[in-house]
């Protein structure tokens, strides 16, 4: 027995380590986006340069928009492994292999041991992890540590040893808020308010104290860092509870994120790829079992609840973003698991139907591309005949396999397994002229790391990563530093290190040699009119102009910092 449980114990971690794999592949090909990973990145930059651990800093400025975990994270790599994109993208790509394992835990703890893989196979192979398991923002980091505060109340219930785990629960829900705020509680206490009646009734109750403890740990694990923080940020507790929660909660017009009521039904059409096929297909069979009570009952009933109530509540709120569904996808993945494994053939006859459509979508996408296709407005620019191209014989490629293959639901189920890695890996190379343009890494590269730069009435925010120090902004408001923090603080910061008004372009310029400066399309006539020159731009792209107001050196063509991994 020994011998089995040592054999299936490898198994299970060979096949985890090659769901989690495409989350490392060429992790760095990619410049760092902006606006998010280039200022995520730099913050951690700064951090692991000054060892200043405390207050966040972005461009010589506290960055106190989001707490301070993902920084420590990301610079510890800095540390260890060099500045670059890899390093940068590491804890969101560990963090989504933390995700897995979790949601295989929960899975074996709600299913059954032979459901757990499938669970952790939707969560791996899932669209919305894969890419955001790629990218330098909060979000992957707070799903682990959310995923794991629900495990540990799911072991405290159905465990037996509240006293052991609501405790941990509580340290990953303080972990929790140190990656995103407020909200690594609320929404973990929301997903278990809403669905822990469906469980069965624990064998031990837990005691006030120990629920008592749990709380003390949280706060234990978060106090230390916000009373740093207030030591030298003192209105910072204000803006964390009333700015950057709340507005964001219940007004859109300050964070420009708003959506219409439906926005994560849209959501969800996506972020599970080719699984949603199966789960929908199975989702009677789901209605039934939850009614009759049956072995799976309590799990689905807990998933639903959980989902329905965290889906409810960012619908609810005003500020919406696809990435805030993803602390449910290990809810996702029981959902899918529990809806396969009941109506298994029926799920894989509705995936290869799909796969007919997915032929039939690639060819007309090919055809289209064939004809030169291209949308141009706004972000749609990335749809290239290329990219067209790429997918459209992806997908004619998958659906034609899945549709002669997948005729049994293990084959259905590695079909829909490989649809998100190998998509991704598809566009992985035609999508890359798109993240050039979203990046300032070109920018950086004909600056060279020794030029005296000035932002004015502009900034790009990985900008600084690129070149390895923080640049001097001239702005009367300092939003181009997207930190909404800044802004509420603009008349306090202004002045201060390398934010200055605009007003001081004409000291700047008096500096021998004059510097370059970097402005945008729509601010190069001001100036032109402030400084009295026509100038020539040295560079320009969508966002950015650069140019020399007098006898500056020609740009060099060295390697940024920061590139490679």
């Amino acid at each position: 027995m020994r011998a089995g449980s040592g054999r299936r114990t490898a198994l299970t971690l060979l096949l985890l380590a090659a769901m989690t794999l495409p989350f490392f592949y060429r992790l760095g090909a990619w410049p760092l986006f902006d606006p998010d990973e280039g200022r995520n990145a730099e913050v951690a930059r700064e951090m692991a340069a000054s060892g200043q651990w405390a207050v966040p800093r972005f461009d010589g400025q506290p960055y106190l928009d989001k707490p301070v975990l993902l920084f420590w994270a990301v610079a510890a790599v800095f540390r260890l492994r060099g500045v670059g994109e890899a390093s940068a993208r590491l804890p969101s790509a560990l963090a989504a292999v933390a995700t897995t394992a979790l949601t295989l835990a929960s899975a074996r703890l709600l299913l059954g041991p032979a459901q757990g893989l499938l669970a952790a196979s939707i969560v791996a192979t899932s669209p919305l992890v894969l890419a955001f398991a790629r990218l330098v923002i909060f979000d992957m980091l707070l799903t682990a540590l959310v995923t794991a505060a629900l495990y540990c109340l799911l072991r405290a219930r159905l465990g037996g040893a509240p006293a052991r785990w609501l405790p941990a629960a509580g340290a990953a829900m303080g972990l929790a808020t140190l990656t995103k705020g407020p909200v690594g509680i609320a929404v973990p206490l929301l997903v278990w308010l809403a669905g822990r009646g469906a469980l069965p009734r624990p064998a031990r109750r837990a005691r006030a104290v120990d629920v008592a403890v749990g709380g003390l740990v949280a706060a234990a694990v978060v106090a230390p860092w916000l009373a740093c923080v207030l030591r030298s940020e003192p209105g910072f507790l204000r803006y964390a509870l009333v700015d950057e929660t709340w507005l964001r909660l219940t007004s859109s017009a300050r964070f420009h994120r708003g959506g219409p009521a439906y926005y994560y039904l849209e959501t969800l059409a996506w972020a599970l790829g080719p699984w949603l096929v199966m789960l929908l297909a199975g989702a009677p069979g789901l209605v039934r079992r939850w009614r009759a009570g049956g072995a799976d009952a309590p799990a689905i009933a807990f998933a639903a609840r959980g989902t329905a109530a965290v889906v409810v509540f960012f619908t609810l709120a005003a500020s919406k973003r696809p990435y805030y569904l993803l602390p449910i996808v290990m809810l996702l993945g029981i959902l899918g698991t529990a809806a396969i494994a009941g109506e298994a053939a029926r799920a894989a006859a509705a995936l290869r139907a799909f796969a007919r459509w997915m032929v039939v979508a690639g060819v007309a996408g090919v055809v289209a591309a064939r004809h030169g296709f291209h949308i141009r407005g706004g972000e749609f620019f990335v749809v290239t005949p290329a990219v067209v191209t790429a997918a459209g014989a992806f997908l004619v490629t998958w659906g034609v396999v899945t549709a002669v293959a997948g005729r049994t639901p293990r084959a259905a189920i590695v079909c829909c397994a490989l649809f998100g890695p190998v998509l991704g890996l598809v566009l992985l190379r035609p999508l890359a002229a798109y993240a050039e343009a979203r990046s300032p890494r070109a920018l950086a590269a004909r600056i060279g790391p020794a030029a005296d730069v000035v932002c004015f009435e502009a900034f790009r925010p990985g900008l600084p990563f690129y070149l390895g120090r923080p640049l001097l902004l001239l702005s009367d408001t300092g939003r181009e530093l997207t930190s909404n923090y800044v802004v509420a603080q603009h008349r306090r910061l202004v002045g201060r290190g390398t934010l200055v008004p605009s007003s001081a372009l004409a000291a700047v310029l008096a500096r021998q040699p004059r510097p370059w400066v970097l402005t945008t399309p729509w601010e190069l006539r001001r100036l032109e009119r402030l400084a009295g020159l026509r100038v020539a731009p040295l560079y320009a792209d969508r966002r950015s102009v650069l140019v020399c107001l007098g006898d500056c050196a020609e740009p060099a063509d060295g390697q940024p910092v920061g590139v490679g991994g």
